[in-house]
């Protein structure tokens, strides 16, 4: 019997370690490329995933390596890998979201090949949403930013601070880093995120933004009620807290007076 000879040829877009996976082909055209991960708050991972729901984004690749947990989310009635890739219907904008911590001693590769497989398509941008973290919630939300000289003016004019000082790393410091060794075009735009109280506050700034930077059209609607239930349910808490107090308060004024004549 002949022996079967198999050819094995490697996919382009893969490491060792990692590899971007397409479930249909891309269509994607010099685009817009927005990034989320798991970070504080979770800021960065709602805001896309409200982006994707919003703008009716369809994926197109995940990424697989072993260095990403062995896990799976249900979103939409839908089984789906936790590192995922989305386009729209015109090709001029990508989401690139990962709903799971990501083992550092995979993070290179996987940056690597997640760039090298975006450079096909001549990204105009590659802006990576995080978020800044803070206790409690801010009162004042103000937006940061990370870019090269070339890029600060514009994002200086729309109003946002330069985020000084400042060592971002995990998922999102390698893709940058992966961009910057690549020379692709790319920003970080980062909001103040509470990593102890729920802040829905942080997404909707981040949304903002990138409406403002990019011309997106996000309606908000749903992120500013949640903005309002969680302002509402803080000011019922805080007027309990001060019957408590005050309660507490006249309890204690008879046995004043009793001590003291």
């Amino acid at each position: 019997m002949p022996s079967r000879k198999l050819s094995v040829i490697p996919p382009k877009y893969r490491t060792l370690s990692a590899r971007v996976i397409e479930q249909e082909k891309a269509f994607l055209s010099s685009p817009l490329i927005i990034c989320g991960f798991v970070g504080p708050g979770l800021a960065g991972i709602i805001s896309v995933g409200y982006i994707i729901g919003h703008l009716g984004l369809h994926q197109v690749a995940h990424v697989n390596s072993r260095y990403i947990p062995p896990s799976v989310v249900f979103i939409g009635g839908k089984i789906r890998h936790p590192f995922r890739i989305y386009e729209d219907h015109s090709g001029k904008l990508a989401v690139v979201i990962c709903e799971v911590p990501i083992d550092r001693r995979g993070l290179y590769d996987i940056s690597a090949v997640l760039i090298e497989w975006l450079q096909k398509y001549n990204p105009k941008e590659i802006a990576v949403l995080d978020g800044v973290p803070v206790q409690g919630l801010p009162e004042k939300r103000t937006t940061y930013y990370i870019a090269d000289e070339k890029r600060q003016a514009v994002l200086k004019s729309l109003g946002f601070i330069p985020a000084e000082s400042v060592l971002i790393d995990g998922t999102a410091g390698s893709i940058l880093s992966a961009c910057l060794n690549r020379k692709t075009p790319c920003v970080s735009l980062l909001v103040p995120s509470s990593i102890n109280v729920t802040d829905p506050g942080a997404p909707l700034e981040l949304i903002r933004a990138v409406n403002l930077t990019y011309k997106l059209n996000i309606v908000t609607t749903e992120l500013e009620e949640d903005v309002a239930m969680v302002n509402n349910e803080l000011n019922e808490i805080a007027k309990q807290y001060q019957k408590v107090q005050e309660q507490a308060s006249a309890d204690a004024l008879p046995l004043t007076k009793t001590m003291y004549g």
